[in-house]
């Protein structure tokens, strides 16, 4: 910015009028008419066509636009990025431009302010919105109207030949560039909070103990939205979305929005609202603000407490086998279905018990057991990834040897045992010893066969 001299400040000015000149459709006309007249060999409607030209190319000249702009036309606009017709297109009440006012320190919260990097919008009578073009012009690697708010001082010069009339025209861009809150104006037409001061405003006595908000639309923001979800069109997302059912490449990421709605402003003139909207025709993209969907996780939890995972919360989980090994109880003794049904029963509970331990040991961070309260064999098995860490050789060291294998068997059983017991009081002297050593053996069949498998759950 430092490198930026009035010559180049200047020579975009004038790039810029000769731009507008030539893209003039009375210019363009009057221009046709000419070079039909020449071939016509009309000396009369040539000259009126050049004088026509000559008056046009006038309006263009350095400083009589610049003369009318800045002290004329500038009235007419105000340049923000929080707009009062964004919330009602016949507003009078006052933007708000944050690109000029000093950031917040230690802002804790996010709001339509805080991205850096916003476009300013214009707002105010369409004739005066070239003004605004201007401003967005760059010189180098900024805009001038970053110069204007930075006090750059090759503006001053650039502005015109005469010093006094260059004071003159900065002066009145920066009223409509700067905010002048001493007197705000709002209109009746913007909506009015009145916010309570303190918790104990709506008790107290005291009048005018309120603040007044008016909120205004974050066009500059909807605009850095608008832009965001229309580079789902761009030829690089397309292409990305594209080859995303292609095989044996490399995959690029790309945007893609969902649930989204529109408003439109100002109806069939958009530009009575702002620039920014007008160049958008007039759409604001909404995004959704639904409150997330959760889902439940279909496995029990385990909490920092618990000191097993084999509970009741687990027995719930494990209910259609421990369904089918009630029944079994309780139905009419036959040896040969008595067996079948049991072990039925057992595939079941010890095929839902793995999952929810490989569940345990595939989702949760190595070294999370280190924080809980379960027994110590069982952090031996649901944690495996522990192992891998530093300073974890004692817990390297026992589960290499594998001895909680054995107290795993014996929490099952008690675990079975208890379920039995808890659900048929009257008898529950039948499930003594030897039904304990057969749920053991149950559960030890069932890691024999899933170490077979190669399933990594023992």
């Amino acid at each position: 910015m430092d490198n930026v001299s009035w010559q180049d400040i200047r020579k975009v000015i004038l790039d810029f009028l000769q731009q507008r000149l030539a893209n003039n459709s009375n210019y363009k006309s009057e221009t046709a008419k000419l070079e039909k007249a020449k071939e016509a060999g009309d000396l009369v409607a040539v000259n009126e066509a050049q004088q026509k030209l000559d008056e046009l190319a006038k309006r263009f000249d350095f400083e009589t636009w610049m003369e009318d702009a800045a002290t004329r036309r500038i009235s007419w606009i105000t340049i923000g990025t929080h707009l009062s017709k964004g919330i009602h297109s016949s507003s009078s009440g006052d933007n708000v431009n944050i690109a000029t006012q000093p950031k917040l320190s230690n802002q804790t919260v996010i709001s339509s302010a805080t991205p850096s990097l916003l476009e300013p919008d214009s707002s105010g009578n369409a004739a005066s919105l070239d003004i605004f073009s201007l401003f967005n012009q760059y010189v180098g690697e900024n805009k001038i109207l970053q110069l204007i708010i930075k006090n750059h001082p090759a503006v001053l010069p650039a502005l015109s030949d005469d010093r006094q009339k260059a004071s003159l025209y900065l002066a009145n861009f920066k009223k409509a560039i700067f905010n002048d809150f001493s007197k705000p104006k709002t209109s009746e037409l913007n909506k009015q909070l009145y916010w309570p001061n303190s918790e104990e405003t709506y008790l107290s006595d005291q009048e005018n103990n309120y603040r007044l908000l008016i909120p205004l639309h974050p066009s500059s923001l909807c605009h850095l939205v608008y832009q965001k979800v229309q580079s789902r069109f761009s030829d690089e997302n397309k292409k990305a979305r594209e080859q995303r059912r292609i095989k044996d490449i490399e995959h690029q990421s790309y945007f893609s929005f969902h649930h989204l709605a529109v408003v439109k402003l100002g109806g069939s003139n958009p530009q009575g609202v702002s620039q920014l909207t007008s160049n958008q025709g007039g759409r604001n993209f909404l995004l959704p603000s639904m409150p997330p969907i959760f889902e439940k996780s279909q496995f029990p939890s385990i909490s920092k407490q618990q000191e097993t995972i084999f509970n009741h919360t687990l027995q719930y989980f494990c209910r259609f086998g421990f369904k089918l090994l009630f029944d079994m109880v309780e139905s009419p003794k036959n040896i040969v279905e008595e067996r079948d049904d049991r072990k039925d029963a057992f595939a079941v509970i010890l095929s839902l018990l793995l999952k929810f331990a490989r569940h345990i040991q595939t989702t949760q961070p190595a070294g999370w057991s280190r924080d809980y309260s379960l027994n110590f064999h069982e952090k031996l098995w649901l944690d495996p990834q522990r192992t891998q860490l530093e300073n974890e050789d004692d817990f390297k060291k026992q589960y290499e040897q594998g001895d909680w294998q054995q107290s795993l068997e014996k929490t099952f059983a008690k675990w079975v045992q208890n379920a039995l017991k808890e659900k048929f009081k009257n008898i529950k002297q039948q499930f003594a010893d030897p039904e304990f050593s057969e749920w053991r053996r149950e559960f030890r069949s069932a890691v024999k066969a899933s170490q077979r498998k190669r399933e990594g759950i023992f």
